[in-house]
């Protein structure tokens, strides 16, 4: 038997790596009672409620191609912690003949006992529901008491005891600069423009996130710009979860969000925080949808790879790279609409020159005649 041993946990904290290196060994020794083969340890460190888990879908991919015969998980919550997932993992198993088995004895399908399924299935979904609920009464309570909730501070600011303290470096001066530029008739997209233009790191970058990029957008300038914490208010619980097995989050109504006034220092001052919210529903009213023109993120940049959008002033098409993020990122790469049209349109006659018509026509016939 070809063993996929599934391992995870929630985080990489230090009892968490012990963890790990824990469940391995049971796995370690258990394979080697059986006599089977170990194929390959998938670990995943992550909440067991999300499908879109890398190693958790790479194991799946190699039981639908027939890899491994057997999954080995410490219990069935390590798999899924909720019910649809654990389901949807249950009935891929089964159509393509690979088993699953619990260390705990609560799943072995090559005993059969596969009745008590639904009910663990159920069980660890509820669990990690009303763990969800704790957490966030928890951080309701830091919240009420004046305490940041969240794990990263907005841009410019940083935690200390629990409390939003300014920066001590450039950031703080890079939120007023947005702050000020969007009054000043610039648009977001502008904005974010210059600043990776500037090299300006972005707060992701900041942050010290995985994987951050280093290009601003129309979207990190907007968080920016409607963030009420920046005028020295502590307002929390703004979106929450749909549910454990939902990661999408809800816009809070105004009676649910918990707003402690004058928390920290402010970096913007209220009149200008309230001048920028009335500018961007001016803003949002006037400004019109793009047109979409025959060849819009259909025709892509050699160089980057971006879509090409049209420029009615230059009459054809610029690269969307450079058009977003400015030189630093493409050149301008400019075609004429008509010139790629009757590229096109050359194209497709030359091809239809090289088609064999007759032979074509032979078929055609044979076709009919049946």
């Amino acid at each position: 038997m070809r063993c996929g041993v599934y391992v995870r946990v929630s985080s990489d904290k230090l009892e968490q790596q012990a963890s790990l290196q824990y469940q391995k060994e049971l796995f370690y020794n258990y394979i080697a009672d059986k006599g089977w083969d170990l194929y390959e340890v998938y670990i995943d460190v992550e909440s067991g409620t999300t499908a879109k888990r890398k190693n958790l879908q790479r194991l799946i991919d190699d039981a639908m191609n027939k890899k491994i015969d057997v999954i080995l998980a410490k219990e069935l919550s390590r798999l899924a912690r909720n019910g649809e997932l654990s389901y949807q993992i249950k009935n891929l198993c089964e159509n393509h003949g690979v088993h699953i088995i619990t260390l705990d004895g609560a799943i072995n399908t090559l005993q059969g006992n596969t009745h008590m399924f639904g009910l663990y299935a159920w069980m660890y979904e509820q669990e990690a529901q009303r763990t969800s609920e704790r957490v966030k009464e928890t951080l309701k309570t830091r919240a009420k008491k004046g305490l940041f909730k969240g794990s990263t501070p907005p841009y410019g600011y940083t935690i200390k005891d629990g409390k939003l303290h300014i920066r001590d470096d450039e950031t703080p001066n890079i939120v007023r600069r947005i702050f000020n530029e969007y009054l000043a008739g610039y648009g977001r997209d502008s904005i974010a423009r210059r600043l990776y233009n500037e090299g300006i790191p972005t707060p992701a970058e900041v942050a010290g996130k995985k994987n951050a990029g280093d290009k601003w957008n129309d979207s990190t300038i907007k968080l920016i710009l409607t963030n009420p914490h920046y005028t020295g208010d502590l307002v929390q619980g703004r979106t929450t979860t749909v549910s454990v097995t939902n990661n999408k989050r809800k816009k809070a109504s105004d009676e649910e969000l918990i707003i402690i006034p004058n928390a920290h220092e402010p970096i913007i001052p209220r009149d200008v925080f309230e001048a920028v919210q009335h500018q961007m529903k001016l803003r949002s009213k006037t400004i019109p949808a793009p047109k979409r023109h025959l060849f819009t993120n259909i025709a892509y940049c050699a160089d980057c790879g971006k879509g090409m959008w049209y420029r009615s002033n230059r009459k054809g098409y610029v690269c969307g790279g450079y058009a977003r993020f400015g030189k630093k990122a493409c050149s301008s790469h400019v075609i004429k609409e008509e010139v790629l049209k009757q590229t096109i349109i050359h194209d497709i006659q030359s091809l239809m020159q090289q088609i064999d018509k007759e032979y074509y026509l032979t078929v055609v016939e044979q076709f009919s005649l049946q």
